[in-house]
């Protein structure tokens, strides 16, 4: 592995976190309406889902360079499921987990809910669905963002590594 594709790697991630950062201000902006029934309308229902499966597909592609990265195989007919899973692998003697179990389990959640909206083209949003993602939102955005920081931190000490061949 070389060093300089480890410290590239390094450059993509904290670009991608900048991205989720401007997403989680969009996200917080809008929070209020979001969270109040009254004043929600459809714009703030495509808003949100949009929100969402960004912040799913910025994610999913940061672990797509991991994976690259680190040469995983994925399955064509199945593999953003199959990223998600080998991303909470710990690879030993390769790499460490990149997500934690937690981050997993709620990452899964965004994930389906993309492949969802990916084939959904009517505007009559189920806001209870809306309002569990919200939650799921809520609780992976922390999350996320310190597991991409320990894997950041795991890739600055493995280039700095002597081992590195």
């Amino acid at each position: 592995m070389v060093r300089d594709n480890l410290l590239l790697l390094v450059g993509e991630i904290r670009e991608s976190q900048s991205v989720l950062e401007r997403l989680q201000g969009l996200y917080e902006s809008y929070e209020s309406q979001f969270a109040d029934p009254s004043q929600r309308d459809v714009r703030d229902a495509v808003l949100l889902a949009e929100i969402l499966c960004n912040t799913y597909t910025c994610v999913e592609t940061i672990l797509f360079r991991i994976a690259r990265q680190f040469e995983n195989h994925l399955d064509p007919q199945q593999w953003h499921k199959e990223l998600l899973q080998k991303m909470r692998v710990e690879v030993p003697g390769v790499r460490k987990a990149v997500l934690s179990r937690e981050t997993y389990r709620l990452l899964d959640e965004l994930r389906r809910f993309r492949h969802f909206k990916r084939y959904y083209y009517e505007f009559d949003y189920d806001w209870r669905r809306l309002d569990y993602l919200r939650s799921v939102y809520d609780q992976v955005v922390p999350l996320i963002g310190a597991d991409l920081q320990g894997y950041v931190d795991f890739l600055l000490a493995l280039a700095d590594s002597k081992d590195l061949g």
